[in-house]
């Protein structure tokens, strides 16, 4: 590993469609399909710390098998909550990456629990922060409407969780949100609940605020522009890509003491035959991966 590379770390999410709620629906060739994306993001886009959802104990085998590359260590952070599961794995770069804790955050609704987040704490070799990493898969809209009060919820609880560890950390804390959340970059429980705005000027100066980079990617700026968000619902009658999986950063990445956010990234990955893929009303994908990408402060 170069000097240079420790300079940047990329965290990536994907909604890999293999197995909703942690059962598993897919084929061998789907996970041939799930571990040719893997690959890309780590040799294409420099992935660092991946993070999959919709990932079973049998999917998460294959894939753990099947994609080895090295230096990179395979985590499966399936786990049951109440009458359903945590569906998220994540990959790490151990030549950058150290975990130092994993921890389920949920909350309880009348006899529903709420999967909020699952929370993973790192270091980066060669620094001393602690960063506090939150990877998300809110519910469909299919069983949890647009406007229903537990979307609040999840935002307001996902909050409390970041307002405890800017409580115990001395400095501005560095937090990145990622996940699938099933609503888009406007929507109340993110742009309201969470305070993730779309001004990176009003995030520099208010320390509360996170900046969402994902706002870009509500419409297409050309048609020859091949996607228009990260998600694409095959029957949608107004339309039908959404930005529902995002990559959220907090006011310590735009202060830039330590650690930066990088300017030059496309956030939303398009390899061309997978988004041919994402598209077919044949095939069960309709998630792109995303990724952000933090440079260190010179």
């Amino acid at each position: 590993m170069t000097s240079a590379a420790h300079e940047q770390i990329t965290f990536a999410w994907w909604n890999t469609s293999l197995a909703p709620s942690a059962k598993s629906r897919s084929t061998p060739e789907q996970r041939d399909v799930a571990c040719s994306v893997i690959m890309y993001l780590i040799r294409a886009n420099g992935a660092d710390f991946i993070a999959l959802g919709e990932m079973s104990e049998d999917d998460f085998r294959y894939v753990s098998e099947v994609c080895k590359f090295e230096g990179y260590v395979f985590c499966s952070e399936i786990t049951s909550i109440g009458r359903s599961s945590f569906d998220v794995c994540y990959i790490y770069n151990s030549e950058k990456i150290l975990i130092s804790l994993t921890k389920d955050i949920v909350s309880v609704k009348g006899g529903a629990t709420l999967k909020i987040a699952k929370k993973v704490e790192l270091f980066v070799a060669g620094s001393e922060s602690l960063f506090h990493i939150f990877i998300s898969h809110w519910p469909s809209r299919l069983w949890c409407a647009k406007n229903d009060a537990s979307r609040h919820l999840f935002g307001i609880r996902l909050r409390d969780s970041i307002n405890d560890v800017i409580a115990e950390d001395v400095k501005n804390p560095f937090v990145i949100l990622l996940g699938d959340y099933n609503d888009e970059p406007f929507d109340d429980s993110l742009s309201q609940q969470v305070m993730a705005s779309r001004d990176v000027e009003l995030v520099h100066r208010r320390e509360h605020l996170f900046y969402n980079p994902f706002w870009k990617y509500l419409c297409k700026v050309t048609n020859d522009q091949p996607v228009a968000g990260s998600y694409y619902y095959k029957s949608g009658e107004i339309t039908r890509w959404h930005t529902f999986d995002q990559v959220i950063f907090s006011h310590a990445f735009i202060e830039a003491r330590e650690w930066k956010l990088a300017t030059e990234c496309d956030h939303i990955v398009e390899i061309p035959l997978y988004t041919a893929l994402v598209k077919s009303s044949s095939s069960k994908f309709d998630h792109l991966p995303v990724y952000g990408t933090i440079e260190r402060v010179n």
